[in-house]
């Protein structure tokens, strides 16, 4: 057998077509499409409890943080209701861990036992010179004392789990007061609001409108002809939007969606995420403005490639 037939196969077969396929990578250029700037996050803050919308602490504009108190609901009735609680938690939680009453009825199951014994020696000492009645009696006196442990052992546990109780609604209290005060879930600007301070409100009923700021989408197009998703997947942009005046702004980001789904026209959806900035306490980028994004192949963490 021919030794060189191997190689020689590699050589015409396998060559050729890496050559191909980078030269496909090569004749592949980054496309540049054009765009809209979409807010990431857009969403109507509602009231979680009904009641009285005692306090407002924003207006349409405002730049808020993450946190920030933007409304508060009467929460007068929860707080009574969080005082009550703790009040009957602390009895049953002291009743729980005090074991005053089971020292107790030890200490006088021990005098009753110790009585009980005393008149049965008397009795051995001299016949029936304790009574039966008197034995009986004392006896009786005894178990009682040694049942009144138990039941003091079982009144504290009783008390244990009252105290589980009270904690559930001091605990049920709390949120009920947390679930009265509304705050902002991500840094972002009030756009619209809907109710207003001494206006009453219902579970679900829009506050405002916050709109998140500090990361924002550009969505655009490419043709299923010239790139498949795995080439996209993943990849830096360039995000170009012209301002005012001709003053144009270039920022960074990364796409993070390619769609499943092909247009009637042959194209389909990417989206990309881009890091808003602010200029004189104003964010730059707002929700649909035009923008021409250039999306840098071979940077996705995937290899490019092209199918024969």
């Amino acid at each position: 057998m021919n030794r060189s037939l191997p190689l020689y196969i590699f050589l015409v077969g396998v060559l050729p077509l890496a050559a191909r396929a980078q030269q496909a990578s090569a004749e592949l250029s980054n496309p540049t499409i054009p765009g809209l700037v979409k807010v990431a996050e857009a969403i109507k803050l509602p009231a979680k409890e009904p009641g009285v919308l005692v306090q407002l602490a924003v207006q349409e504009g405002n730049n808020i943080k993450a946190g920030d108190v933007i409304a508060k609901i009467d929460d007068s009735e929860p707080q009574m209701q969080l005082v009550a609680a703790k009040a009957a938690y602390s009895g049953a939680y002291n009743r729980w861990k005090e074991d005053i009453e089971i020292r107790f009825a030890k200490a006088q199951a021990d005098v009753a036992k110790a009585d009980y014994e005393t008149l049965v020696e008397s009795n051995k000492l001299a016949d029936k010179a304790v009574p039966l009645t008197d034995l009986r009696k004392a006896k009786l006196d005894w178990d009682h004392f040694v049942l009144a442990i138990e039941k003091s052992g079982h009144d504290q546990t009783l008390a244990k789990f009252e105290a589980y109780t009270k904690q559930a609604e001091w605990d049920a209290a709390k949120l009920a007061i947390e679930r009265r005060v509304v705050k902002a879930p991500f840094d972002g600007i009030v756009e619209d609001i809907k109710r207003h301070q001494e206006e009453w409100v219902q579970p679900g009923d829009t506050i405002l409108t916050l709109l998140r700021m500090d990361t924002l989408r550009v969505e655009g197009e490419l043709d299923t002809d010239k790139y498949d998703p795995h080439e996209i997947q993943g990849c830096e942009v360039s995000v170009d939007v012209e301002m005012a005046r001709g003053r144009k702004v270039s920022l960074k980001g990364r796409i993070i969606k390619v769609s499943s789904l092909v247009q009637a026209h042959g194209v389909f959806n990417v989206r990309a995420e881009i890091a808003n900035q602010q200029d004189r306490g104003n964010w730059l980028l707002r929700d649909g403005m035009p923008a021409v994004m250039t999306i840098h192949l071979g940077t996705g963490g995937a290899a490019v490639s092209r199918a024969r």
